[in-house]
């Protein structure tokens, strides 16, 4: 599987995505902006819902904090965002910030899967080891 891992200058993911069924937890936050983060070019970005208000999420690009990430995503996920290949496909994952820096941790285990052409995006929900929702994007010192 090729997934693009950091959204193109040209792709619609940098404008709206659009969840049809909402994400979970949010049902009805279907619309959201999606900006980038502090200065360009970042890996973070910024998902503030239009459908409720006050709510934002932090989101960033797995490549360059997980290089080896690659989730199993099956042809539910190319169905929900109509894909017709992973190769239209950009991803995004989560992040939970803490007042630490170093603690922030993102969630590979529910990555947002996002048609680049259109911006249709779902947030997937995968099974299996190795997906932790709590991943620290540094190593931590030993």
């Amino acid at each position: 599987m090729n997934i693009t891992s950091t959204p193109s200058p040209q792709s619609p993911v940098r404008g709206e995505l659009y969840f049809s069924a909402g994400i979970p937890g949010f049902p009805s936050a279907k619309v959201f902006s999606l900006r980038p983060w502090g200065g360009e070019p970042t890996p973070f970005y910024v998902l503030e819902s239009h459908n409720v208000q006050g709510l934002c999420f932090v989101a960033v690009s797995p490549a360059p904090f997980f290089p080896w990430y690659d989730p199993p995503l099956g042809p539910e996920v190319l169905q929900a965002v109509d894909a017709d290949s992973h190769e239209d496909l950009d991803l995004l994952v989560f992040l939970t910030l803490h007042s630490l820096p170093q603690d922030t941790t993102a969630n590979l285990l529910g990555p947002v899967v996002v048609n680049a052409r259109t911006g249709q995006a779902v947030q997937a929900v995968l099974a299996g080891p190795g997906y932790d929702p709590q991943t620290p994007i540094r190593p931590k010192a030993r």
